[in-house]
């Protein structure tokens, strides 16, 4: 289900984009169909191999979407995709720790609820765009800097608003969203010197609140969660070690081969890790 909801968004992500594409070319574009004082031959605009070969090489060049936001944020969720992925197949396939892989379920549901954050930045247009796929509508989309807030209705009618906040320096994004006017979910992300850490916070209908918190150390990372927290957690500040995750009352850590964690019910686990496609 993980990967067919990562594989939706992905493909959303390209229609909106490629529909965003038809935009008025800048007045800068240099013209091509003046004569050049050389014998009156037109000078043609397109680059040569030569040209090309002496342009500086872009590290992000294959991943660069053109809109910042939806960059950081595919980067970021990219990274948390990888270790979910990694910690659900191995909890799933051990029986000591198969009821624990269900927990992680609520962590993949996350990129549901933060699907306004990809469209980010592309305009009005594609934002409508984007959520009238799942259903979505009278939305209404504003952006002020690096700040940007969308107001929309679901498929049920129930009314939802989405803001959030980008720090371009720093590579981090807080979000906020509420329902039917009362606040019902706040996230963050900061990437780090070790790869990224991020935690949401969720309050149900009912008042009953869940807290997930994630860090990444390349293809190594953490989730700890807890259904206890009695207020919002304080923001990160980007110092958190890389285990921070660890100090909610359950957690899910794989380092190399080896995943460890503390259960619900308080079992401690470590064990080998052996992919399942590799078995």
């Amino acid at each position: 289900m993980r990967k067919i909801l990562i594989f939706v968004l992905a493909m959303l992500m390209l229609v909106v984009m490629f529909a965003g594409c038809g935009q008025t070319p800048s007045n800068n574009t240099p013209k091509t169909d003046e004569p050049a004082q050389n014998g009156g031959e037109v000078e043609s605009s397109e680059p040569t191999a030569a040209d090309v070969q002496q342009e500086p090489a872009d590290d992000n060049s294959t991943t660069s979407t053109g809109f910042p936001v939806a960059d950081s944020y595919t980067a970021y969720a990219t990274a948390k995709e990888v270790v979910l992925s990694k910690l659900a197949d191995g909890l799933g396939s051990n029986l000591d720790s198969l009821s624990a892989s269900f927990t992680l379920l609520g962590v993949s549901m996350v990129d549901l609820v933060m699907l306004p954050v990809s469209f980010f930045g592309m305009g009005e247009e594609s934002v409508m765009m984007g959520l009238s796929m799942f259903g979505s509508s009278d939305v209404k989309y504003t952006e002020n800097g690096n700040s940007y807030s969308v107001s929309y209705m679901d498929s049920e009618g129930v009314a939802y608003t989405f803001s959030g906040t980008y720090d371009p320096a720093a590579d981090a994004m807080s979000c906020s969203s509420s329902k039917d006017g009362k606040e019902n979910f706040f996230s963050e992300y900061r990437k780090t010197s070790f790869g990224y850490i991020a935690q949401y916070y969720f309050i149900k209908d009912d008042g009953t609140t869940s807290l997930y918190q994630f860090a990444s150390n390349g293809e190594d990372g953490t989730f700890g969660i807890s259904t206890s927290e009695t207020a919002q957690p304080a923001a990160l500040t980007g110092s958190e070690p890389a285990d921070f995750p660890t100090a909610l009352p359950e957690w899910y850590s794989i380092s190399g081969s080896t995943i460890t964690g503390k259960t619900s019910e308080g079992t401690e686990l470590s064990f080998e890790y052996v992919p399942t496609d590799a078995e």
